[in-house]
């Protein structure tokens, strides 16, 4: 009794749903079986009941083609609820090919969008379609992107590299790491300009809140462009995590060498798709972080963008260079531009905490300390510029202070930085652990320092450009 009573409600509120669409004008040549039964399964999509949606919706996908745009919207979301609930084989196909038809009749109903819905037909199709047909997945995905580069969500491209891996994996001869790299490249420079796009947003609407003149609308689109803007940054780091594996130096030597360069010397697409694969930082075998700058095709690259395009990337690959090559002058130079023009703040962020490593290594350390807190100040999630402000830090022994225990104080203040690292990052936690070892070892004697009247507990404040106060600990593991 119960469950009629409650589909009597849901006729009623339908009915009474179909008549207010009437009274908008948004149905008028639609009959009026179309009007109530879209008006049915719109009230249970709305509570979730999406099975029992099912006839309502099918009678407008199969009778109303063009009476709305949300036929097509939310069909998926219940066939595939209906597919979920079917146990029979032969059913569950036919309505996965239902599923399928839903996004070809929305492009040829309504096709403003035809990139975007064909890369949503895709990521159903990696769901539902036998390992045999994973070319023809494949292929759909490839159209979605090549109809439309950048209009995509961040699972679309996050699902396109894992099918780009697979048929890597499946048939390394037909689809070789040309078309491996070649799908790479066209993914993160689309994650790349959404990416920016999104910054840019960002940094619009926070000029607004800067200045009190931010609305209401602006604040909710902040924080749905914040959340969007993860999800990519997650993306791009698993894509990244994954080429990695495969993109090592001596298979890009293959793509990227003086035969190749002299082909394409002129080509500002391949020159800046080289530098990015070619700087691209993976784990050795012991763990630590390296990339293919050291070949030397990798400095004719990084010339010629720079040349024909200076940017961001072009100015970043002649800073690792410089940096490589210990022409300290040119990679804080390089990193400062790269800083400049860059959008993505993480990256803007990484540059301006290279600039500082250059900095350090050339012995700048109050420079290099300014730089290492401009990274922090962007980006406060990396532990990495704390990483570099402890080592600044560090690099000061005897630079401050008039006796032996006001000179070493510094490290105090380069484990409460390494610390603070650990804290905001936890990827860099086994680096931050081994300088807090090594810089402990370092620290003021206890019997010196108690000669200078100083003990466990005191704080003791560090001069000159450090500027930092610390806790007299000597008991630091």
């Amino acid at each position: 009794m119960m469950k009629t009573k409650n589909i009597s409600l849901i006729v009623f509120f339908a009915l009474a749903f179909s008549q207010w669409v009437i009274a908008q004008g948004g149905f008028q040549n639609a009959s009026e079986d179309c009007k109530n039964n879209y008006s049915i399964f719109y009230e249970l999509y709305k509570t979730r009941n999406y099975v029992e949606a099912f006839e309502g919706w099918k009678y407008t996908f199969d009778n109303c083609k063009e009476m709305t745009k949300n036929i097509y919207i939310y069909g998926p979301t219940i066939v595939k609820a209906k597919i979920d609930s079917e146990k029979d084989q032969a059913k569950r196909r036919e309505l996965t090919q239902l599923l399928y038809r839903i996004y070809d009749d929305r492009n040829k109903y309504f096709p403003e969008k035809e990139g975007y819905v064909i890369g949503l037909k895709a990521m159903d199709m990696m769901t539902y379609e036998p390992e045999s047909e994973m070319e023809k997945v494949f292929n759909t995905f490839q159209k979605a992107l090549e109809l439309e580069t950048s209009e995509h969500s961040a699972a679309f491209f996050n699902n396109y590299f894992i099918m780009v891996i697979r048929m890597y994996q499946k048939d390394s001869k037909k689809f070789g790491l040309d078309r491996v790299f070649e799908t790479f490249n066209l993914i993160s420079e689309a994650l790349e300009n959404n990416n920016n796009n999104y910054n840019r947003q960002i940094e619009e609407i926070q000029r607004k809140i800067d200045a009190n003149q931010a609305t209401d609308k602006d604040l909710k689109t902040k924080e749905r462009l914040e959340k969007e803007l993860e999800n990519y940054t997650k993306v791009e780091t698993n894509i990244e995590l994954q080429i990695a594996k495969i993109a090592t130096c001596d298979r890009l030597t293959v793509l990227y060498n003086d035969e190749t360069f002299n082909a394409n010397k002129n080509d500002i697409n391949w020159l800046r798709r080289a530098a990015k694969l070619l700087q691209k930082e993976r784990e050795n075998e012991e763990g630590e972080r390296e990339s293919c700058i050291t070949l030397p095709i990798f400095l004719k690259i990084a010339n010629e963008l720079n040349k024909l395009e200076p940017s961001a990337t072009s100015s970043r690959s002649l800073g690792k260079i410089a940096l490589y090559n210990k022409d300290y002058n040119l990679a804080i130079e390089s990193f400062k531009k790269a800083a400049e023009l860059e959008a993505d703040p993480i990256k803007r962020a990484d540059d301006w905490r290279r600039a500082g490593e250059a900095m350090l290594r050339k012995g700048q350390l109050e420079a290099a300390k300014a730089a290492a807190l401009k990274s922090i100040q962007i980006n406060s999630k990396s532990g990495e510029g704390y990483i570099l402000l402890a080592q600044v830090y560090a690099a000061a022994e005897g630079v401050c202070g008039n006796n032996v225990f006001e000179k070493k104080a510094v490290y105090w203040a380069a484990i409460d930085k390494l610390r603070a690292a650990i804290n905001a990052d936890p990827n860099v936690a086994n680096k931050a652990r081994r300088l807090i070892s090594e810089y402990s070892r370092r620290l003021p004697d206890k019997g010196i320092s108690f000669q200078f009247n100083w003990k466990q507990g005191d704080k003791y404040t560090i001069g000159c450009w450090i500027n930092e106060t610390v806790t007299v600990d000597f008991d630091i593991k």
